[in-house]
Protein backbone atom coordinates (compact mmCIF):
# COMPACT_ATOMS: atom_id res chain seq x y z
CA UNK A 1 0.00 0.00 0.00
CA UNK A 2 2.73 2.58 0.82
CA UNK A 3 4.30 1.95 -2.60
CA UNK A 4 0.99 2.83 -4.27
CA UNK A 5 0.80 6.06 -2.34
CA UNK A 6 4.40 6.90 -3.19
CA UNK A 7 3.77 6.32 -6.91
CA UNK A 8 0.65 8.49 -6.87
CA UNK A 9 2.50 11.22 -4.97
CA UNK A 10 5.36 11.14 -7.49
CA UNK A 11 2.99 11.40 -10.46
CA UNK A 12 1.11 14.27 -8.79
CA UNK A 13 4.37 16.10 -8.08
CA UNK A 14 5.38 15.84 -11.73
CA UNK A 15 1.94 16.85 -12.97
CA UNK A 16 1.78 19.97 -10.79
CA UNK A 17 5.47 20.86 -10.47
CA UNK A 18 4.88 24.17 -12.28
CA UNK A 19 2.88 25.52 -9.34
CA UNK A 20 5.98 25.52 -7.15
CA UNK A 21 7.69 28.20 -9.28
CA UNK A 22 4.58 29.98 -10.54
CA UNK A 23 4.78 33.78 -10.63
CA UNK A 24 1.25 35.28 -10.75
CA UNK A 25 2.61 38.58 -12.14
CA UNK A 26 3.24 36.94 -15.51
CA UNK A 27 0.92 33.90 -15.35
CA UNK A 28 3.82 31.87 -16.64
CA UNK A 29 6.50 29.57 -15.31
CA UNK A 30 9.63 31.19 -13.89
CA UNK A 31 13.01 29.79 -12.81
CA UNK A 32 13.30 28.04 -9.47
CA UNK A 33 14.37 31.31 -7.81
CA UNK A 34 10.80 32.45 -8.36
CA UNK A 35 9.88 30.24 -5.40
CA UNK A 36 11.63 32.76 -3.13
CA UNK A 37 9.69 35.71 -4.54
CA UNK A 38 6.34 36.70 -3.06
CA UNK A 39 4.33 38.62 -5.66
CA UNK A 40 2.40 41.66 -4.58
CA UNK A 41 -0.91 40.33 -5.90
CA UNK A 42 -0.86 36.93 -4.23
CA UNK A 43 1.55 34.37 -2.83
CA UNK A 44 0.43 30.98 -4.11
CA UNK A 45 3.26 29.13 -2.37
CA UNK A 46 2.07 30.56 0.96
CA UNK A 47 -1.47 29.37 0.24
CA UNK A 48 -0.17 25.91 -0.67
CA UNK A 49 1.73 25.83 2.63
CA UNK A 50 -1.49 26.72 4.49
CA UNK A 51 -3.33 23.92 2.66
CA UNK A 52 -0.58 21.42 3.53
CA UNK A 53 -0.71 22.49 7.18
CA UNK A 54 -4.48 22.06 7.31
CA UNK A 55 -4.26 18.61 5.72
CA UNK A 56 -1.55 17.65 8.19
CA UNK A 57 -3.83 18.80 10.99
CA UNK A 58 -6.45 16.27 9.81
CA UNK A 59 -4.02 13.44 9.11
CA UNK A 60 -5.63 10.97 11.51
CA UNK A 61 -9.11 11.59 10.19
CA UNK A 62 -7.84 11.35 6.60
CA UNK A 63 -6.04 8.09 7.34
CA UNK A 64 -9.14 6.57 8.91
CA UNK A 65 -11.41 7.78 6.11
CA UNK A 66 -9.35 5.84 3.57
CA UNK A 67 -11.21 2.76 4.73
CA UNK A 68 -14.58 4.09 3.64
CA UNK A 69 -16.54 2.67 0.71
CA UNK A 70 -15.49 4.41 -2.54
CA UNK A 71 -17.83 6.62 -4.59
CA UNK A 72 -16.67 6.05 -8.18
CA UNK A 73 -19.43 8.16 -9.72
CA UNK A 74 -18.61 11.26 -7.71
CA UNK A 75 -14.93 10.56 -8.18
CA UNK A 76 -15.29 10.52 -11.95
CA UNK A 77 -17.31 13.77 -11.86
CA UNK A 78 -14.36 15.46 -10.10
CA UNK A 79 -11.47 13.75 -11.91
CA UNK A 80 -12.80 14.51 -15.40
CA UNK A 81 -12.86 18.34 -15.10
CA UNK A 82 -9.60 18.21 -13.12
CA UNK A 83 -7.82 16.41 -15.95
CA UNK A 84 -9.44 18.64 -18.57
CA UNK A 85 -8.38 21.82 -16.73
CA UNK A 86 -4.83 20.50 -16.34
CA UNK A 87 -4.49 19.71 -20.03
CA UNK A 88 -6.00 23.07 -20.98
CA UNK A 89 -3.73 24.93 -18.54
CA UNK A 90 -0.70 23.13 -19.94
CA UNK A 91 -1.75 23.83 -23.52
CA UNK A 92 -2.23 27.57 -23.01
CA UNK A 93 0.50 28.03 -20.36
CA UNK A 94 -1.92 29.17 -17.64
CA UNK A 95 -0.67 27.79 -14.29
CA UNK A 96 -3.47 29.39 -12.29
CA UNK A 97 -5.95 27.00 -13.91
CA UNK A 98 -3.86 24.14 -12.55
CA UNK A 99 -4.85 25.24 -9.05
CA UNK A 100 -8.48 24.44 -9.91
CA UNK A 101 -7.32 21.20 -11.48
CA UNK A 102 -5.38 20.26 -8.35
CA UNK A 103 -8.43 20.85 -6.16
CA UNK A 104 -10.74 18.80 -8.43
CA UNK A 105 -8.28 15.92 -8.77
CA UNK A 106 -7.57 15.78 -5.02
CA UNK A 107 -11.29 15.80 -4.25
CA UNK A 108 -11.88 13.12 -6.88
CA UNK A 109 -9.10 11.03 -5.34
CA UNK A 110 -10.91 11.32 -2.02
CA UNK A 111 -14.13 9.95 -3.52
CA UNK A 112 -12.28 7.11 -5.28
CA UNK A 113 -10.14 6.03 -2.34
CA UNK A 114 -12.34 6.73 0.66
CA UNK A 115 -15.76 7.75 -0.51
CA UNK A 116 -17.74 10.66 0.82
CA UNK A 117 -16.13 10.59 4.26
CA UNK A 118 -12.63 11.17 2.83
CA UNK A 119 -13.86 13.76 0.32
CA UNK A 120 -15.63 15.60 3.15
CA UNK A 121 -12.39 15.78 5.16
CA UNK A 122 -10.49 17.07 2.10
CA UNK A 123 -13.03 19.67 0.97
CA UNK A 124 -12.41 22.44 3.53
CA UNK A 125 -8.57 22.40 3.32
CA UNK A 126 -8.75 22.28 -0.47
CA UNK A 127 -11.11 25.27 -0.58
CA UNK A 128 -8.27 27.50 0.62
CA UNK A 129 -6.55 26.98 -2.75
CA UNK A 130 -8.99 29.51 -4.24
CA UNK A 131 -6.99 32.25 -2.49
CA UNK A 132 -3.94 31.37 -4.62
CA UNK A 133 -5.68 32.44 -7.83
CA UNK A 134 -5.41 36.10 -8.87
CA UNK A 135 -8.61 37.86 -9.85
CA UNK A 136 -9.07 38.31 -13.61
CA UNK A 137 -7.91 41.78 -14.59
CA UNK A 138 -11.34 43.14 -15.58
CA UNK A 139 -12.90 41.94 -12.32
CA UNK A 140 -10.01 43.29 -10.25
CA UNK A 141 -10.34 46.74 -11.85
CA UNK A 142 -14.10 46.64 -11.32
CA UNK A 143 -13.58 46.07 -7.58
CA UNK A 144 -10.43 47.94 -6.62
CA UNK A 145 -11.48 51.48 -7.59
CA UNK A 146 -14.68 51.37 -5.46
CA UNK A 147 -12.46 50.09 -2.63
CA UNK A 148 -10.22 53.14 -3.07
CA UNK A 149 -13.18 55.52 -3.00
CA UNK A 150 -14.78 53.79 0.00
CA UNK A 151 -11.51 53.95 1.95
CA UNK A 152 -11.13 57.65 1.14
CA UNK A 153 -14.70 58.35 2.31
CA UNK A 154 -14.16 56.40 5.53
CA UNK A 155 -10.92 58.23 6.34
CA UNK A 156 -12.53 61.60 5.59
CA UNK A 157 -15.55 60.91 7.80
CA UNK A 158 -13.54 59.69 10.79
CA UNK A 159 -10.89 62.43 10.60
CA UNK A 160 -13.51 65.16 10.35
CA UNK A 161 -15.45 63.60 13.22
CA UNK A 162 -12.41 63.81 15.52
CA UNK A 163 -11.62 67.39 14.59
CA UNK A 164 -9.24 67.31 11.62
CA UNK A 165 -10.24 69.47 8.66
CA UNK A 166 -9.86 67.01 5.77
CA UNK A 167 -11.38 67.55 2.34
CA UNK A 168 -11.94 64.65 -0.03
CA UNK A 169 -12.30 64.76 -3.78
CA UNK A 170 -12.59 61.34 -5.37
CA UNK A 171 -9.64 59.23 -4.25
CA UNK A 172 -7.64 62.21 -2.89
CA UNK A 173 -7.63 63.55 0.68
CA UNK A 174 -6.42 67.10 1.30
CA UNK A 175 -5.12 68.06 4.73
CA UNK A 176 -3.55 71.48 5.04
CA UNK A 177 -1.24 72.02 2.08
CA UNK A 178 -0.80 68.29 1.47
CA UNK A 179 -2.71 65.96 -0.83
CA UNK A 180 -2.77 62.21 -0.23
CA UNK A 181 -4.01 59.87 -2.94
CA UNK A 182 -5.52 56.54 -1.90
CA UNK A 183 -3.79 54.41 -4.51
CA UNK A 184 -4.55 50.74 -5.15
CA UNK A 185 -2.07 49.47 -2.56
CA UNK A 186 -3.95 51.55 0.04
CA UNK A 187 -7.41 50.46 -1.12
CA UNK A 188 -7.74 47.62 1.39
CA UNK A 189 -8.56 44.97 -1.22
CA UNK A 190 -5.32 43.11 -0.58
CA UNK A 191 -5.90 43.30 3.19
CA UNK A 192 -9.42 41.91 2.77
CA UNK A 193 -8.12 38.97 0.73
CA UNK A 194 -5.33 38.25 3.20
CA UNK A 195 -7.56 38.33 6.28
CA UNK A 196 -10.20 36.23 4.52
CA UNK A 197 -7.45 33.66 3.86
CA UNK A 198 -6.42 33.78 7.50
CA UNK A 199 -10.03 33.48 8.69
CA UNK A 200 -10.69 30.44 6.52
CA UNK A 201 -7.46 28.78 7.68
CA UNK A 202 -8.54 29.50 11.27
CA UNK A 203 -11.97 27.97 10.65
CA UNK A 204 -10.56 24.80 9.13
CA UNK A 205 -7.69 24.41 11.61
CA UNK A 206 -9.95 24.62 14.66
CA UNK A 207 -12.90 22.82 13.08
CA UNK A 208 -15.41 25.62 13.63
CA UNK A 209 -19.11 25.10 13.16
CA UNK A 210 -20.85 26.43 10.08
CA UNK A 211 -22.37 29.37 11.97
CA UNK A 212 -19.05 30.26 13.58
CA UNK A 213 -17.30 30.03 10.21
CA UNK A 214 -19.86 32.28 8.50
CA UNK A 215 -19.60 34.96 11.19
CA UNK A 216 -15.80 34.87 11.23
CA UNK A 217 -15.53 35.00 7.44
CA UNK A 218 -18.02 37.87 7.36
CA UNK A 219 -16.01 39.79 9.95
CA UNK A 220 -12.69 39.41 8.10
CA UNK A 221 -13.29 41.98 5.31
CA UNK A 222 -14.81 44.43 7.82
CA UNK A 223 -11.73 44.15 10.04
CA UNK A 224 -9.52 44.62 6.98
CA UNK A 225 -11.46 47.69 5.88
CA UNK A 226 -11.24 49.37 9.29
CA UNK A 227 -7.55 48.58 9.86
CA UNK A 228 -6.67 49.76 6.38
CA UNK A 229 -8.72 52.93 6.94
CA UNK A 230 -6.74 53.62 10.11
CA UNK A 231 -3.55 53.14 8.13
CA UNK A 232 -4.69 55.69 5.56
CA UNK A 233 -5.62 58.17 8.28
CA UNK A 234 -2.13 57.87 9.79
CA UNK A 235 -0.59 58.48 6.37
CA UNK A 236 -2.77 61.55 5.84
CA UNK A 237 -1.85 63.08 9.18
CA UNK A 238 1.84 62.11 9.24
CA UNK A 239 3.73 64.84 7.38
CA UNK A 240 7.18 63.23 7.73
CA UNK A 241 9.09 62.51 4.55
CA UNK A 242 9.25 58.89 3.45
CA UNK A 243 6.31 57.63 5.49
CA UNK A 244 4.35 56.81 2.34
CA UNK A 245 7.18 54.58 1.09
CA UNK A 246 7.23 52.21 4.10
CA UNK A 247 4.64 49.88 2.58
CA UNK A 248 6.31 46.70 3.87
CA UNK A 249 6.31 47.89 7.48
CA UNK A 250 2.73 49.16 7.17
CA UNK A 251 1.62 45.88 5.62
CA UNK A 252 3.16 43.83 8.43
CA UNK A 253 1.61 46.08 11.06
CA UNK A 254 -1.84 45.85 9.47
CA UNK A 255 -1.55 42.06 9.19
CA UNK A 256 -0.71 41.81 12.89
CA UNK A 257 -3.58 44.11 13.86
CA UNK A 258 -5.98 42.29 11.55
CA UNK A 259 -4.93 38.92 12.93
CA UNK A 260 -5.58 40.21 16.43
CA UNK A 261 -9.03 41.31 15.25
CA UNK A 262 -9.77 37.83 13.88
CA UNK A 263 -8.70 36.31 17.22
CA UNK A 264 -10.85 38.77 19.16
CA UNK A 265 -13.96 38.04 17.08
CA UNK A 266 -13.33 34.31 17.44
CA UNK A 267 -13.12 34.63 21.21
CA UNK A 268 -16.26 36.77 21.37
CA UNK A 269 -18.19 34.18 19.36
CA UNK A 270 -17.08 31.47 21.77
CA UNK A 271 -17.76 33.55 24.86
CA UNK A 272 -21.29 34.59 23.95
CA UNK A 273 -22.33 31.22 22.58
CA UNK A 274 -22.88 32.33 18.98
CA UNK A 275 -20.45 29.83 17.52
CA UNK A 276 -22.27 26.57 17.89
CA UNK A 277 -20.24 23.46 18.67
CA UNK A 278 -16.55 23.37 17.83
CA UNK A 279 -15.16 19.93 17.06
CA UNK A 280 -11.55 18.79 17.30
CA UNK A 281 -10.14 18.23 13.82
CA UNK A 282 -7.44 15.82 15.02
CA UNK A 283 -9.48 13.67 17.35
CA UNK A 284 -8.97 9.92 17.00
CA UNK A 285 -11.79 8.72 14.75
CA UNK A 286 -13.10 5.18 14.73
CA UNK A 287 -11.21 2.85 12.44
CA UNK A 288 -12.85 0.77 9.77
CA UNK A 289 -11.86 -2.06 7.49
CA UNK A 290 -10.66 -0.96 4.06
CA UNK A 291 -13.21 -1.39 1.29
CA UNK A 292 -12.26 -2.74 -2.17
CA UNK A 293 -11.26 0.15 -4.44
CA UNK A 294 -9.04 -1.33 -7.13
CA UNK A 295 -10.90 0.52 -9.87
CA UNK A 296 -10.29 3.81 -8.06
CA UNK A 297 -6.55 3.19 -7.91
CA UNK A 298 -6.43 2.37 -11.61
CA UNK A 299 -8.45 5.42 -12.66
CA UNK A 300 -6.43 7.78 -10.47
CA UNK A 301 -3.11 6.32 -11.61
CA UNK A 302 -4.03 6.66 -15.28
CA UNK A 303 -5.26 10.24 -14.80
CA UNK A 304 -2.11 11.33 -12.95
CA UNK A 305 0.14 9.55 -15.43
CA UNK A 306 -1.52 11.36 -18.33
CA UNK A 307 -1.23 14.74 -16.60
CA UNK A 308 2.40 14.09 -15.63
CA UNK A 309 3.22 13.30 -19.25
CA UNK A 310 1.49 16.48 -20.44
CA UNK A 311 3.34 18.54 -17.82
CA UNK A 312 6.68 17.50 -19.29
CA UNK A 313 5.70 18.71 -22.76
CA UNK A 314 5.92 22.33 -24.00
CA UNK A 315 2.71 24.38 -24.30
CA UNK A 316 0.42 23.05 -26.98
CA UNK A 317 -0.34 26.33 -28.76
CA UNK A 318 2.53 28.17 -30.37
CA UNK A 319 2.21 31.93 -29.81
CA UNK A 320 1.10 33.82 -32.90
CA UNK A 321 2.10 37.44 -33.52
CA UNK A 322 -0.64 39.93 -32.84
CA UNK A 323 -1.64 42.63 -35.26
CA UNK A 324 -0.27 45.71 -33.50
CA UNK A 325 -1.95 48.92 -34.63
CA UNK A 326 -0.12 52.19 -34.50
CA UNK A 327 -0.73 53.58 -31.03
CA UNK A 328 0.65 57.06 -31.63
CA UNK A 329 -1.57 60.11 -31.87
CA UNK A 330 -0.72 62.60 -34.63
CA UNK A 331 1.21 65.71 -33.61
CA UNK A 332 -1.13 67.96 -35.59
CA UNK A 333 -4.83 67.64 -36.35
CA UNK A 334 -6.64 70.24 -38.50
CA UNK A 335 -4.80 73.15 -36.94
CA UNK A 336 -4.66 71.65 -33.42
CA UNK A 337 -1.08 71.78 -32.14
CA UNK A 338 0.02 69.05 -29.75
CA UNK A 339 2.31 68.90 -26.76
CA UNK A 340 3.17 65.88 -24.61
CA UNK A 341 1.21 64.84 -21.54
CA UNK A 342 -0.21 64.91 -19.08
CA UNK A 343 0.80 61.62 -17.43
CA UNK A 344 -1.71 59.77 -15.27
CA UNK A 345 0.89 58.29 -12.91
CA UNK A 346 -0.35 56.34 -9.90
CA UNK A 347 -3.98 57.11 -10.69
CA UNK A 348 -4.48 54.34 -13.25
CA UNK A 349 -2.71 51.81 -11.02
CA UNK A 350 -2.91 48.34 -12.57
CA UNK A 351 -5.02 49.44 -15.54
CA UNK A 352 -2.93 47.97 -18.33
CA UNK A 353 -1.81 49.56 -21.57
CA UNK A 354 0.99 47.88 -23.49
CA UNK A 355 1.30 50.93 -25.69
CA UNK A 356 -0.13 54.38 -25.25
CA UNK A 357 0.05 57.95 -26.47
CA UNK A 358 -0.96 61.01 -24.44
CA UNK A 359 -1.10 64.48 -26.02
CA UNK A 360 -2.71 67.80 -25.21
CA UNK A 361 -4.06 69.62 -28.29
CA UNK A 362 -4.54 73.40 -28.38
CA UNK A 363 -6.19 75.68 -30.92
CA UNK A 364 -7.66 79.17 -30.67
CA UNK A 365 -7.62 79.20 -26.88
CA UNK A 366 -9.25 75.77 -26.55
CA UNK A 367 -7.55 72.58 -25.37
CA UNK A 368 -8.33 68.86 -25.56
CA UNK A 369 -6.42 66.08 -23.85
CA UNK A 370 -6.35 62.88 -25.91
CA UNK A 371 -5.16 59.44 -24.86
CA UNK A 372 -4.91 56.38 -27.11
CA UNK A 373 -4.01 53.05 -25.48
CA UNK A 374 -3.68 49.44 -26.63
CA UNK A 375 -3.43 46.12 -24.78
CA UNK A 376 -2.44 42.71 -26.18
CA UNK A 377 -4.56 40.73 -23.62
CA UNK A 378 -1.65 38.43 -22.75
CA UNK A 379 -1.35 39.33 -19.06
CA UNK A 380 -4.65 37.98 -17.75
CA UNK A 381 -4.41 39.50 -14.28
CA UNK A 382 -4.42 42.96 -15.89
CA UNK A 383 -7.00 44.75 -18.03
CA UNK A 384 -7.60 48.18 -19.52
CA UNK A 385 -11.30 47.96 -18.65
CA UNK A 386 -11.77 50.31 -15.70
CA UNK A 387 -13.96 53.11 -14.41
CA UNK A 388 -10.79 55.14 -14.00
CA UNK A 389 -10.93 55.76 -17.73
CA UNK A 390 -14.02 57.86 -17.10
CA UNK A 391 -12.08 60.49 -15.13
CA UNK A 392 -9.39 63.01 -16.13
CA UNK A 393 -7.13 61.96 -13.25
CA UNK A 394 -6.90 61.72 -9.49
CA UNK A 395 -9.20 63.71 -7.26
CA UNK A 396 -12.12 63.89 -9.72
CA UNK A 397 -15.67 62.77 -9.01
CA UNK A 398 -18.35 61.70 -11.47
CA UNK A 399 -21.25 64.10 -11.74
CA UNK A 400 -23.23 62.49 -14.56
CA UNK A 401 -22.70 59.96 -17.32
CA UNK A 402 -24.50 58.81 -20.45
CA UNK A 403 -23.83 56.95 -23.70
CA UNK A 404 -23.76 58.53 -27.14
CA UNK A 405 -23.12 57.53 -30.75
CA UNK A 406 -20.00 59.26 -32.02
CA UNK A 407 -20.30 57.56 -35.38
CA UNK A 408 -23.74 55.95 -35.74
CA UNK A 409 -23.43 52.20 -36.01
CA UNK A 410 -19.65 52.25 -35.64
CA UNK A 411 -18.41 54.08 -32.55
CA UNK A 412 -20.27 54.00 -29.25
CA UNK A 413 -18.88 56.23 -26.50
CA UNK A 414 -19.54 57.20 -22.88
CA UNK A 415 -19.71 60.85 -21.86
CA UNK A 416 -18.89 61.75 -18.25
CA UNK A 417 -19.13 65.11 -16.50
CA UNK A 418 -16.70 65.27 -13.56
CA UNK A 419 -15.78 67.91 -11.02
CA UNK A 420 -12.85 68.63 -8.74
CA UNK A 421 -13.32 71.49 -6.31
CA UNK A 422 -14.34 74.42 -8.53
CA UNK A 423 -13.31 72.83 -11.83
CA UNK A 424 -15.44 70.75 -14.16
CA UNK A 425 -14.36 68.56 -17.05
CA UNK A 426 -16.09 66.53 -19.71
CA UNK A 427 -14.65 63.13 -20.63
CA UNK A 428 -15.55 61.12 -23.70
CA UNK A 429 -14.14 57.60 -23.96
CA UNK A 430 -14.69 54.60 -26.19
CA UNK A 431 -13.34 51.03 -26.12
CA UNK A 432 -12.57 49.06 -29.24
CA UNK A 433 -12.72 45.26 -29.22
CA UNK A 434 -13.76 44.87 -25.57
CA UNK A 435 -16.82 43.25 -24.07
CA UNK A 436 -18.65 43.51 -20.74
CA UNK A 437 -16.78 43.21 -17.44
CA UNK A 438 -18.27 39.75 -16.85
CA UNK A 439 -17.34 38.43 -20.29
CA UNK A 440 -13.85 39.93 -20.13
CA UNK A 441 -13.37 38.36 -16.70
CA UNK A 442 -14.51 34.94 -17.95
CA UNK A 443 -12.30 35.12 -21.04
CA UNK A 444 -9.37 36.11 -18.87
CA UNK A 445 -10.03 33.41 -16.28
CA UNK A 446 -10.21 30.69 -18.95
CA UNK A 447 -7.28 32.09 -20.99
CA UNK A 448 -9.39 32.29 -24.14
CA UNK A 449 -7.29 35.08 -25.62
CA UNK A 450 -3.92 33.38 -25.35
CA UNK A 451 -2.01 33.61 -28.59
CA UNK A 452 -2.45 30.72 -30.98
CA UNK A 453 -6.04 29.89 -30.08
CA UNK A 454 -8.41 30.01 -33.04
CA UNK A 455 -10.96 32.18 -31.18
CA UNK A 456 -8.46 34.58 -29.62
CA UNK A 457 -8.69 38.26 -30.56
CA UNK A 458 -5.85 38.94 -32.95
CA UNK A 459 -5.75 42.73 -32.67
CA UNK A 460 -5.97 43.21 -28.92
CA UNK A 461 -8.19 45.95 -27.50
CA UNK A 462 -7.87 49.72 -27.49
CA UNK A 463 -9.20 52.82 -25.77
CA UNK A 464 -9.63 56.39 -26.95
CA UNK A 465 -10.26 59.01 -24.26
CA UNK A 466 -10.84 62.71 -24.88
CA UNK A 467 -11.34 65.29 -22.15
CA UNK A 468 -11.71 69.04 -22.00
CA UNK A 469 -12.48 71.82 -19.54
CA UNK A 470 -16.16 72.69 -19.08
CA UNK A 471 -16.60 76.46 -19.30
CA UNK A 472 -18.78 78.15 -16.65
CA UNK A 473 -22.41 78.82 -17.38
CA UNK A 474 -25.56 76.87 -18.01
CA UNK A 475 -24.45 75.79 -21.50
CA UNK A 476 -20.91 74.84 -20.47
CA UNK A 477 -21.44 71.08 -20.76
CA UNK A 478 -23.04 71.43 -24.21
CA UNK A 479 -20.15 73.59 -25.43
CA UNK A 480 -17.58 71.12 -24.11
CA UNK A 481 -19.38 68.18 -25.76
CA UNK A 482 -19.56 69.99 -29.09
CA UNK A 483 -15.83 70.69 -28.82
CA UNK A 484 -15.03 67.02 -28.25
CA UNK A 485 -17.38 65.84 -30.98
CA UNK A 486 -15.81 68.24 -33.44
CA UNK A 487 -12.30 67.21 -32.40
CA UNK A 488 -13.17 63.53 -32.77
CA UNK A 489 -14.52 64.10 -36.27
CA UNK A 490 -11.16 65.66 -37.21
CA UNK A 491 -9.11 63.03 -35.40
CA UNK A 492 -11.05 59.94 -36.56
CA UNK A 493 -9.42 59.63 -40.04
CA UNK A 494 -6.00 59.29 -38.36
CA UNK A 495 -7.03 56.60 -35.84
CA UNK A 496 -5.94 52.94 -36.38
CA UNK A 497 -9.50 51.67 -35.99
Amino acid sequence: MPIRYACLALLAAIAYHGLVVWDPRSHAYTPLLGFLFEASETSPQLVFAFAALLLLRRRRRLRAALGGPPSPGWGALCIAPGVALHLWAQAVDAPDLMVFSLAFVALGAGFLLGGRSLARELAAPLAILAFAIPLPGALHNHIVFPFQLATARFAEAVLNAVGFAVVRQGDTLSFGARDFQVIETCSGLRSAQTLALLAWAWVVFFGCSVRHAALLMGAAPLIAFVTNGVRVMILVLDQSAGVEDSHVTQGIAMFVVGSAGIFLVDQLLLRFGASGVRRGSDADPPTRAPAPRRLGWVVLTLALAGMATAALLPPGFAPQPLVQPAAELPREVAGWKARDGPETGHFIGTVRFVRGSSLTYERAGESVWAFLGWDDLQLRSRSMLSEKNALPGRGWETEERREIDLAPGRVRAVVVVAHRFGSRALVLYSYRGTRSVLEEALRGALALDQRGLPWARRQGVSLLRLSTHVPPGRDGVREAEERLRGFFAELAPTLPW
